[in-house]
């Protein structure tokens, strides 16, 4: 049977299989209030969210984070029900070039959201570890292209001197070079013609 066709004590009896955690709780116990106590609009507003207690819970905490810090406000789902981010705009790819087949693929990837907050993706590897994370709305968010790119150059930094992997220098010393530009630390060369 569909969930949103279970009689409420059978809806609550879901719910509270379910291990949420931090903020997950407070949404959980508001819905399941919602349905102890039969409120329709609440309940509707739930479960247009998608089709068990756990998909629609965190489907309304991604959505309230895509509205309240990045602006996306379209509710688009995928094949499986769960909700997708937004598409950020004025999205760029920055690689860091190494004669490495395996490093060359270290990357930032930084997109804008409709309000006009900036955050990165990042795809990191040293051919033994690696760390990958595309353009999400739970990202850290930033007022400007510039301040989105130190953190995420700060964060690639960190990572590969985390890893102490000898083989990582030539895209480090880029990664530097880019960064201290960035921050003032080194002078940039004006070209007059």
């Amino acid at each position: 049977m569909n969930y949103k066709e279970l009689p409420n004590a059978e809806k609550l009896a879901e719910i509270a299989d379910c291990n949420f955690f931090d903020d997950e709780i407070a949404l959980a116990e508001e819905y399941a209030f919602a349905v102890a106590d039969g409120n329709m609009p609440v309940i509707e507003d739930y479960e247009s969210y998608g089709d068990s207690p756990r998909q629609l819970i965190m489907n309304k905490k991604r959505y309230a984070r895509a509205v309240s810090v990045f602006g996306f406000t379209e509710k688009r789902f995928n094949e499986h029900g769960w909700l997708a981010d937004g598409v950020f705009m004025d999205c760029e790819e920055i690689f860091f070039n190494s004669k490495d087949r395996v490093l060359e693929n270290n990357r930032i990837t930084l997109g804008r959201s409709p309000n006009h907050r900036w955050t990165y993706g990042i795809y990191l590897t040293d051919s033994i570890a690696g760390q990958c994370f595309g353009l999400s709305v739970f990202n850290p968010p930033y007022n400007s292209r510039e301040a989105c790119l130190i953190a995420a150059l700060e964060y690639f930094t960190g990572w590969h001197q985390r890893q102490n992997n000898k083989k990582t220098a030539p895209i480090l010393k880029q990664v530097k070079d880019m960064l201290d530009v960035l921050t003032g630390r080194k002078p940039v060369q004006l070209s007059l013609f």
